[in-house]
């Protein structure tokens, strides 16, 4: 679908944030991987998202949120309309109490530190977990027996014409790695409940649960984190290896040799490389064990 420039160019000069044309999503996920979109605006703040959003409404064209851009894959033939990047004017946190009012682009690693520093428990898990709050509510982030669904009080944001509107967790339907929003509704930032702890005990779990994840995963290099879900009773990693795919190649794209539910980026890789590697797993894996496995990373965009 071609999209109008004048009707972009229009969207663009209205706008209180940054906006970029013909934007290599490249640069705005943890992939490295992504064709252009036609264009990326970072609201300045929620009155800016709100006038973004009835202009977009008006004019009829698609759009889609962005966080930090982890567990997303955006094909080679890029983003058709407006990607909105939910960053800089949505990193506020206010502490009442247990409570915190966080904003969507607050990064989850500097929010698990916080909480930490503020003696409050309940986002040990998440240490070492890139990507924002907003990313992390929409897929019910978790790790280690703990996710995000165990802590939120509420979620606000906008529809897609602009309206305010606050949701409590039984009108959001989390799920494993998974939640149920409106159509088109835009986190603006949630109510997380914590639990006063002991920030000596909080640190100690979020050191455990860090030096796992480094002896594990490969986290210095370019990837979307863990590509499948875990099967009922059992982990993906596991059913990958047993299948003899660690090591295997497509293009540029690679099955960590460390963590076998890792796709990394091995120098170059496209879209079109992790779709076809994502195949060949699923394929093998259940030739292997009879389990056919479901990615958890998201793709968006156009081949």
């Amino acid at each position: 679908m071609k999209i109008s420039s004048d009707i972009l160019k229009q969207l663009a000069a209205k706008a209180k944030g940054q906006c970029r044309f013909s934007e290599p999503m490249s640069r705005h996920t943890s992939f490295r991987i992504g064709g252009p979109a036609d264009l990326l605006v970072i609201p300045a703040d929620e009155p800016d998202l709100q006038n973004l959003l009835a202009g977009i409404h008006k004019s009829r064209i698609p759009y889609m949120i962005l966080g930090n851009g982890t567990n997303l894959l955006v094909l080679d033939g890029g983003i058709r309309g407006v990607v909105i990047k939910m960053t800089s004017g949505f990193r506020q946190l206010d502490r009442k109490e247990n409570t915190l009012k966080v904003g969507a682009g607050y990064a989850l690693p500097r929010l698990v530190e916080g909480a930490a520093e503020m003696s409050l428990a309940g986002l040990e898990w998440g240490v070492g977990i890139p990507g924002s709050l907003g990313g992390a509510l929409v897929m019910n982030a978790g790790a280690y027996g703990g996710q995000m669904s165990d802590i939120v009080k509420k979620v606000w944001g906008y529809t897609p014409s602009g309206d305010r509107l606050t949701l409590r967790p039984g009108q959001i339907n989390f799920g494993y790695r998974h939640s149920e929003y409106p159509d088109g509704f835009v986190i603006a930032g949630a109510e997380l409940e914590m639990q006063a702890g002991k920030k000596t005990r909080i640190k100690s779990a979020m050191e455990q649960w860090m030096g796992k994840r480094q002896r594990n995963q490969p986290l210095s290099l370019p990837s979307a984190g863990c590509i499948f879900k875990n099967p009922a009773n059992d982990s993906a990693r596991r059913l990958i290896g047993v299948a003899g795919l660690k090591g295997k190649k497509a293009g540029g794209a690679k099955v960590s040799s460390k963590h076998a539910n890792f796709i990394i980026n091995d120098g170059g890789a496209k879209a079109a490389d992790v779709l076809k590697l994502i195949d060949i797993i699923k394929e093998r894996t259940h030739k292997s064990v009879g389990i056919e496995l479901t990615p958890e990373v998201k793709t968006v965009g156009e081949p």
